[in-house]
């Protein structure tokens, strides 16, 4: 199987089948922590986030928003990043079906600091490593971009977020956002600093 992972701009250039995509996935997030887990985003503001996206994950603001889609017919474990746009290599279309997941990552201290939020892959896309590739891509970028930090926050009810979070070294920290959840957790990532030649 191959992940593609699509940069998401909003550009008028960009194929937009992902921007749709990227706002359906965000209330796909927001309709299953309200109905399945009983977690109300509204306190957040969710509604004008996702009427103004890209908003604070806009690429220009340093931010960022990704999603991903699968193909069964390929090698197993290939994970293909594809630039603004949203051109398949070869020239391909987008098959917007296949687009089942979503992160997005914003500044939110100084000029090094992150947050993850949104990180949501639907029932179809689940247990196909799809999680895992975009917060690989996210924190490629962010160490790019020279984040000292990644930090994000979540519910301990949420156990399968918390264990991909885990897995790749966040820790526990002291609560950075306020929330009204009485599960609710933080955690950070503190990302080593490139050495420079």
């Amino acid at each position: 199987m191959t992940v593609t992972i699509y940069s998401v701009t909003f550009d008028d250039d960009e194929d937009p089948n992902l921007a749709s995509k990227a706002k359906l996935l965000f209330k796909g997030y927001c309709d299953e922590l309200n109905e399945e887990h009983g977690c109300d985003l509204s306190f957040q503001s969710f509604q004008a986030e996702l009427d103004n996206l890209p908003g604070k994950f806009a690429f220009d603001s340093k931010g960022g928003l990704w999603v991903a889609g699968h193909e069964d017919d390929r090698e197993d474990g290939e994970v293909v990043t594809v630039a603004p746009g949203g051109m398949l290599p070869g020239g391909k279309s987008i098959d917007a079906s296949s687009i089942v997941g979503v992160v997005a990552l914003k500044l939110i201290e100084g000029d090094s600091v992150g947050e993850v939020k949104r990180m949501f892959v639907n029932k179809d896309g689940r247990r196909k490593g799809i999680g895992e590739a975009l917060m690989r891509v996210l924190l490629e970028y962010a160490k790019g971009k020279h984040y000292s930090e990644i930090k994000l926050d979540s519910l301990e009810r949420l156990g399968a977020a918390l264990a991909l979070y885990e897995k790749f070294g966040f820790k526990r920290c002291e609560k950075y956002v306020e929330c009204p959840e009485a599960d609710h957790v933080c955690l950070s990532l503190k990302l080593a600093a490139e050495a420079t030649g």
